[in-house]
């Protein structure tokens, strides 16, 4: 641990209330011997329930729940996992919508030190067998509406369903061990999903718990609302985060916009965590619905996952204040930067500085680093990178830095921008190009709601680039005016060859663009 990240934590701890200790010095040497040790997921809840036992934890779509009644529903549900033999070098599967029970289950499969393996709810016959098979699970908590298909991909593995296990208060918990790991699936936009493997330890999550804390202003006692699903690295790590405040998870378990509002609203929501969809979706939300459902609470909104439009990220930041932070990095290293609402005003385009503990590269084709502003492969270290998928493979590595598969830059203050995909990149009569640059134009558009871009051939300049637009509802785009407007945004390589007017655009479930379904 570096006595920078050492000292942003401690910063941090004691702005947010968790330290309260007056000698920065011991604060120091606390934040250390924090950070060697490792520790059980489990643990997070355990000392907010010794801590806030009467606080609520989750308010769901079932209602309210304190940290003891979780507490109590986790370790009835590690109950059952040792009865039933699962434990250390055994993989517990996750398949449950956000709530109580995801995070009851995902404790338990800690507590017990089984591999913990997040499946998403959105997973379907040959992807759901292919998770069940490679990641060989023998325990499936899923809510009932998933229960047959389980069954149906696997004969083998035990299903329970966590809202069918009763919480027995009393009764003596299985002994902690030592974590499993953690295995998160990549988003699988540019292929079948990857299992990507962590071991938990406090150190990892530090820096990045940590600099949004400090960025952000959040305290003990905080009340988040978590729109991402829990499966998606986002949204799990905003529920451990909100854990380790004693603060209360405000969640549903599917995204509808007007209602997350209304409980946002209702509940006093201090955080919200979204993907730049969401956003997109609570801005297209009637004005009354907006009017009757203020949010005077709101400090900070989160938005992660995919490209944060720099026009959207102005819409929501005049409708609602400066409050909107963005998150970048990658399911394999985790958030390597985050941009506040002060940055993202005044460089929209930016992901803002590195977090603390992960530092950020910029190499060249040969591996090379490069200097500011100079265009190159982005690469992120730190303990939340990962060193490869289960069953092999993994992104690029050089000196301990893991691969985006982004390409980008960083400026003079060390601010960085991405570029575009390494793999979105086309050659168009001879120049090298992006889509993200025509994106980014398109989104300042007024009469533009969403917009993705894709490369296609082009018999002319080899490949050339087409858009595909979502129009604001009620308006119809003229095409032409458009091209016009793009004339002075972009360059000639980037103008799209196409521009194709949809009703919607596909997406995965954590919002990110599908862009082969676009591109066939």
């Amino acid at each position: 641990m570096t006595d920078g990240v050492a000292a942003t934590t401690a910063r941090a701890l004691a702005s947010s209330g968790l330290l309260t200790l007056p000698d920065p010095l011991a604060a120091l040497r606390l934040v250390r011997e924090v950070y060697r040790g490792g520790t059980n997921l489990y643990t997070l809840l355990g000392i907010a329930a010794a801590r806030w036992p009467r606080r609520t934890a989750i308010i769901d779509d079932d209602g309210a729940i304190t940290y003891r009644q979780l507490q109590a529903k986790t370790e009835s549900l590690a109950r059952e996992l040792s009865q039933s033999g699962a434990g250390p070098g055994e993989a517990v599967g996750i398949m449950c919508r956000n709530g109580r029970d995801f995070a009851a289950s995902v404790f338990a499969a800690a507590l017990v030190g089984a591999d913990v393996v997040l499946v998403s709810t959105e997973f379907r016959a040959d992807a759901l067998a292919g998770a069940l098979s490679t990641h060989q699970i023998a325990t499936m908590f899923c809510d009932n509406e998933f229960a047959e298909q389980v069954r149906e991909a696997s004969g083998s593995a035990m299903v329970i369903d966590p809202a069918a296990v009763p919480p027995e208060p009393g009764k003596r918990r299985p002994r902690v061990v030592a974590s499993g790991r953690l295995i998160l699936l990549t988003s699988g936009t540019t292929g079948v999903p990857k299992g990507v493997p962590r071991s938990p330890r406090m150190s990892s999550g530090l820096g990045v718990g940590m600099t949004i804390l400090q960025r952000t202003g959040l305290r003990v006692g905080s009340r988040i609302a978590v729109a991402v699903p829990m499966f998606h690295g986002l949204g799990l790590g905003m529920l451990m985060l909100t854990v380790s405040l004693g603060g209360t998870v405000l969640t549903r378990g599917r995204f509808d916009a007007e209602a997350v509002l209304a409980q946002a609203s209702l509940q006093r929501a201090d955080a919200m965590s979204v993907v730049p969809i969401m956003l997109a979706r609570i801005l297209d939300l009637p004005q009354r619905v907006r009017a009757r459902n203020p949010l005077p609470s709101l400090r900070a909104v989160l938005s992660s996952g995919d490209r944060l439009d720099p026009g959207l990220a102005r819409r929501f930041m005049d409708d609602y204040g400066e409050i909107l932070y963005n998150g970048y990095g990658s399911t394999e290293v985790g958030i390597g930067a985050l941009a506040t609402p002060r940055e993202l005003r005044n460089a929209p385009e930016t992901v803002g500085h590195p977090v603390a503990g992960c530092p950020v590269r910029i190499f060249d084709r040969n591996g090379r680093a490069v200097g500011p502003r100079v265009t190159g492969r982005i690469f992120i270290g730190g303990e939340l990178r990962t060193d490869g998928y289960i069953g092999g493979g993994a992104k690029a590595v050089i000196d301990s830095f893991t691969s985006t598969g982004d390409m980008g830059y960083l400026d003079n203050s060390g601010r960085l921008y991405i570029v575009g995909r390494e793999d979105d990149m086309i050659v168009s009569g001879g120049e090298n190009v992006y889509p993200r640059a025509l994106e980014n134009a398109l989104s300042a558009y007024p009469d533009v709601a969403e917009n993705a871009v894709v490369g296609v051939a082009d018999d002319q300049f080899g490949r050339r680039l087409a858009a595909f637009i979502v129009p604001r509802p009620d308006i119809d785009v003229d095409v032409a005016a458009l091209r016009e407007y793009l004339k002075g945004k972009v360059s000639r390589f980037e103008q799209p060859r196409d521009i194709h007017i949809v009703d919607t655009i596909p997406r995965n479930p954590a919002g990110k663009v599908i862009r082969k379904q676009l591109a066939t």
